[in-house]
């Protein structure tokens, strides 16, 4: 009975995340507390250090660099920041792992959170449109402002939304489902054209790629048939955003919708403000180090907008050298070859997309990304494999 409640709390708590920052962050203390005492299972210090050492080892590189930081308030803010790091595999230790029952209501959870936080965003944006008359507020920032959130996240959680709701269209879900859920993921992939940019678009290409070339290779039914004509009507959208945005910048000029950051010379700026490759300037000092630099080499646009370097990779070894591109490494790689080693083709789609991120932003630079992170990486470490599932998923309810 326990249990339950945790469990509900826990989906309570992804519920949150999409649209409440302030709220979900609480949530995901209190949940963190309550695992402890509501856990059925014995604790165990070498089970839970097993189930997130790599998370453990990031977070320490992080604590590390803040010992060679001259600004530690901003150190602090950053670690603060990276904490559900370690609160989310506490809570999941606490469940007990992941079922295929957990983790799909876990992603109904999110999915309700997100439509919720959609709803939010086109409704505000609708009233300022009336009063403003400026078709912006449809876009970017301003489109994600009434639920603090930064388009580059929200476009990563729709992507992550269409990713699993497609599979679980294409593979699981009951015949009575199947409509609702075309005009859910239809509602999701707008939402997704009006706040993501190009690596948006990218980091969907492989999902894509994978129920098309599936398709194609097996034995054809209504379902199937529906999902590609689903994903193809995607493509073909994202093709013609991107001809008209592309076509009409000054028209279109929605910010970063664009991704016209001049990003090159971000990376080369943040690799050569390094003094120190192995260890990086510190986890404090990474803004104060790389503003100096753009001002010595009369980049003075990027020190005033405080720009970071837009690449998670290079950011890492800015901020600690080597040795934390080694554990961001690590964090990203070992969801991935678990997923590999178990045949879980979901777990690889929706995890290559944080690789995709992080070449062209810093997604572990805000509270969204970091718990989002940990939130993914522990489902898919913590599920509890299903060989029917995991080697060829089970077809059930075609049309």
């Amino acid at each position: 009975m326990k249990s339950v409640g945790l469990s509900y709390l826990f989906y309570v708590f992804c519920f949150a995340l999409p649209f409440s920052q302030f709220l979900n962050s609480r949530l995901l203390f209190l949940t963190t507390i309550l695992s402890f005492l509501l856990t059925q299972h014995k604790f165990s210090l070498k089970a839970l250090i097993v189930q997130f050492w790599d998370l453990l080892l990031f977070f320490l590189i992080l604590a590390i660099g803040l010992t060679y930081s001259t600004d530690l308030t901003l150190g602090l803010r950053q670690l603060e920041t990276n904490l559900s790091l370690l609160g989310v595999p506490l809570v999941v230790y606490g469940l007990g792992g992941f079922s295929r029952e957990r983790m799909n209501n876990t992603f109904y959870a999110f999915a309700a959170g997100a439509l919720v936080a959609g709803l939010i965003c086109i409704i505000n944006a609708a009233v300022s449109f009336t009063k403003t008359g400026d078709y912006q507020v449809f876009f970017y920032n301003q489109f994600t402002q009434p639920v603090d959130s930064h388009p580059t996240y929200f476009a990563y959680y729709l992507i992550f939304i269409i990713t699993f709701g497609l599979y679980l269209l294409y593979y699981e879900l009951p015949k009575q489902f199947v409509g609702p859920a075309v005009v859910a993921l239809l509602f999701f992939f707008v939402l997704l054209l009006l706040t993501g940019g190009q690596t948006a678009f990218i980091s969907l290409l492989l999902t894509f790629a994978f129920f098309i070339s599936k398709y194609t290779l097996e034995e054809k039914t209504r379902r199937e048939s529906l999902v590609v004509a689903l994903v193809g009507t995607m493509l073909l959208c994202m093709v013609v955003v991107t001809i008209v945005f592309r076509n009409n910048e000054q028209f279109f000029s929605v910010g970063s919708q664009n991704d016209y950051w001049e990003r090159m010379a971000l990376w080369k700026s943040a690799i050569a403000a390094n003094t120190n490759p192995l260890l990086g300037v510190g986890t404090g000092d990474y803004n104060l180090v790389l503003n100096e630099y753009y001002r010595e080499h009369d980049m003075n646009h990027f020190a005033e907008e405080n720009f970071n370097s837009h690449n998670q990779f290079i950011q890492m070894y800015f901020s600690n050298g080597l040795v934390g591109l080694f554990g961001l490494l690590l964090v990203l790689g070992r969801p991935l070859y678990v997923s590999v080693t178990q045949r879980n083709l979901l777990g690889i789609l929706l995890y290559f997309p944080f690789l995709m991120y992080g070449v062209t932003e810093v997604f572990l630079g805000r509270y969204q990304g970091v718990v989002f992170l940990a939130l993914v990486h522990q489902i898919l470490i913590s599920q509890q494999p299903d060989p029917s599932v995991a080697i060829e998923p089970l077809k059930v309810n075609k049309l």
